[in-house]
């Protein structure tokens, strides 16, 4: 925060004797003495000391001394907690030093948001200090207190900011003011998981819909770290897009079966299924809910989405549905779960004329071959565009475990071709 003397070096400059020199150094000399004493007088929390200091002849030069400075003693003030020092040291600077950045970029007003102490956020702002500065980061003091998880902080914050309007929105501009990121001090204190913040945040209009630079919302990041609580207190606004893609095409519900799967923990997507919430979009990839879950979820995401009406026949770009997904990517738990649902997509064909077990013996997935041919699956399907049966494809795989596995089923290389007067038929 500061050039860090202790107090007792900065005791012992500020009693040293001048050394000799130009009068320019001299005087640039006494400037950074001024301030040594000064942070004097903040270690020893000494009011009357700052106080006596500004009403000597030379404050104006220590003042001028302040906006490039060695030491940082107002930053101190705050850190040192005491309000009679940092109100003397208010009270004595322009507004404009209020606002004094140190080594981190970061304001008197930041440095006391982020440690919530509201006293002297209160007197920083009593005094002038803006609350629209920004660090380097792009953070003001308000994403400071936000992220932090000082509500009551968040709330003096809030007290004092200007009420001016974007004019792209409704929402004030102080509250959702962006990070070099895009994010906003609502989006951070969800992060953070800071739910009583959220609702401070909330409560004064904070926009539930705004994305940051990644296509992040407030909804997304609570969805993706399982902050139900959140979750439930944003769906809760009417305003909430709950439909609102990222930049790939995924919505929250997409989001929330992706946790789901990955943790067993359906109540966020049991939750979304409740609400208005369109279950047949698509991301960029041509898939719904139910066939990313086919793709790479799990068996309790697609009985959830199932329950709560998405559909389970929807296919994607290529015509593959759900069970032909999982036979190609050998998840297995959904493939069952879809099979014991309904069989009479055992052998539904893509536009390429590709059933779910040919794909499963193309890709090698011995567990989703062994389980669609328990359900039935056709072991003598012909594909057309391969001019070959699944047994002739398994063997130009050279896969043993699976032609083995056909054969036992009674897979015959041939069987399924069609016949001479079907070839005849189709030249003619």
């Amino acid at each position: 925060m500061m050039t860090v003397d202790s107090y007792s070096e900065l005791k012992q400059y500020v009693g040293s004797v001048p050394r000799a020199g130009t009068e320019e150094t001299r005087d640039a000399a006494a400037a950074i003495r001024a301030q040594a004493q000064l942070m004097v007088c903040v270690y020893a929390k000494d009011a009357a000391g700052i106080k006596a200091i500004f009403a000597e002849a030379g404050a104006p030069d220590l003042i001028e001394s302040l906006r490039s400075p060695r030491y940082f003693p107002i930053h101190a003030a705050v850190a040192s907690g005491h309000s009679g020092v940092l109100r003397a040291l208010v009270d004595a600077l322009p507004t404009d030093l209020l606002d004094l950045k140190d080594e981190t970029t970061r304001t008197p007003l930041m440095c006391a948001a982020e440690q919530g102490l509201s006293a002297a956020v209160h007197t920083l702002l009593a005094g002038h200090a803006s609350v629209d500065v920004t660090d380097r980061a792009g953070y003001s003091a308000l994403m400071w207190a936000a992220a932090a998880g000082h509500a009551d902080t968040v709330k003096v914050l809030l007290g004092y900011e200007v009420c001016e309007r974007s004019p792209e929105s409704d929402h004030p501009v102080g509250i959702d003011r962006r990070d070099q990121h895009g994010n906003t001090a609502l989006m951070l204190a969800v992060r953070a998981g800071h739910y009583e913040v959220v609702e401070v945040l909330i409560a004064r209009g904070a926009d539930v819909n705004a994305a940051n630079m990644h296509g992040e919302r407030a909804l997304s990041i609570a969805i993706a770290l399982g902050r139900h609580r959140m979750v439930r207190l944003l769906c809760d606004r009417q305003e909430l897009d709950l439909n609102a893609m990222d930049p790939k095409g995924v919505t929250p519900l997409m989001q929330a079966a992706d946790y789901a799967s990955a943790t067993y923990d359906s109540s966020i997507l049991n939750l979304l299924l409740k609400r208005s919430i369109r279950t047949e979009m698509r991301d960029h990839d041509g898939h719904t809910a139910v066939l990313r879950m086919a793709h790479h979820g799990s068996d309790i995401a697609l009985e959830c989405l199932l329950a709560g009406g998405a559909s389970p026949d929807a296919l994607d770009p290529t015509g593959c549905g759900a069970v032909a997904l999982a036979a190609k990517t050998n998840n297995v738990l959904a493939l069952r779960y879809l099979l014991q649902l309904n069989t009479r997509r055992v052998d539904a064909q893509d536009h390429g004329g590709r059933t779910p077990l040919f794909h499963a013996v193309v890709n090698g997935n011995r567990e989703a071959a062994k389980l669609l041919i328990k359900y039935g699956a056709n072991v003598n399907f012909w594909h057309d565009a391969s001019n070959a049966d699944l047994l002739t494809v398994a063997r130009r795989r050279g896969d043993p475990v699976i032609i083995s596995l056909l054969v036992e089923h009674g897979a015959e290389e041939g069987a399924g071709a069609p016949s001479r007067a079907r070839l005849m038929a189709c030249v003619g």
